[in-house]
């Protein structure tokens, strides 16, 4: 059995909606994989749509992962905007997956040109900076939103759908486009993948599917971050930050 904690930055999300996002994780998942998702430790965003709140997040991320990685054989950061991934990487033994990384560069592999459709006109730059880290946006042929802020997002809803099928089929005419990938994991967590890709006629990747079986694949096959690219850091001075003698114990492991 592979064990996957599946970590939500911030705080707030209902139960009900942890509990949903966890039915579908696992469904999502082959036999042989268990997912558990977590919300990480507060204070912390009730949403995370600019980079103040993805910084924000990120202690309480690093505090609830360390605490909880003896559990799990991998960990996968459940915002699209992967934040926290270096520090999780240099902080925990287990591999750690970001979904925009995992994404953009499926996208990458499937077609020559993509289009990332995010959330809101005000993540846009965001996004763009985050394609550029990975030496991705020659690629990248655009970034356009679909107007959706987090907290407003209904994964029932069909007006959502024809939204990111109207900016997605734009995006295919106007841009070149080759794929499609939305830029937010609630967005991934609607599952409408297989509507809108009949639509628009070319891939629609599915961040959540492809972050979950990479973080799988992984664990299975003992893929885990280099320690030269992600050092551990000094845990003595970690005092504020973590339980000291846990992280003192989890230093002499490594």
């Amino acid at each position: 059995m592979v064990d996957i904690c599946y970590l939500v930055p911030g705080v707030g999300l209902a139960d009900n909606e942890l509990s949903r996002r966890e039915r579908v994780a696992n469904e999502l998942t082959p036999d042989g994989v268990d997912v558990t998702v977590l919300e990480a430790d507060g204070p912390g965003p009730t949403s995370i749509e600019s980079a103040v709140e993805e910084f924000w997040c990120v202690v309480g991320s690093m505090k609830t992962a360390h605490r909880v990685q003896s559990e799990f054989d991998a960990l996968v950061i459940g915002c699209f905007g992967d934040p926290g991934l270096r520090p999780l990487r240099e902080l925990l033994e287990i591999p750690v997956i970001g979904p925009a990384e995992a994404t953009i560069h499926t996208a990458a592999q499937v077609a020559d040109r993509f289009t990332w459709l995010t959330i809101l006109d005000e993540t846009v730059p965001m996004s763009h900076e985050q394609v550029h880290e990975h030496h991705l946006s020659d690629r990248c042929v655009s970034v356009r939103s679909v107007d959706a802020p987090v907290e407003s997002i209904d994964h029932e809803s069909d007006d959502l759908v024809e939204r990111m099928v109207q900016e997605g089929t734009v995006a295919i005419e106007e841009d070149g486009a080759e794929a499609l990938f939305p830029g937010c994991m609630s967005l991934s967590f609607a599952q409408r993948h297989g509507e809108i890709e009949e639509q628009v006629g070319v891939p629609f990747l599915d961040p959540a599917t492809i972050a979950l079986e990479q973080a799988a694949a992984w664990a299975r096959h003992g893929v885990v971050q280099s320690p030269k690219t992600y050092p551990e850091p000094n845990w003595e001075k970690l005092d504020d930050l973590l339980d000291t003698k846990t992280a003192s114990s989890a230093s002499t492991q490594r």
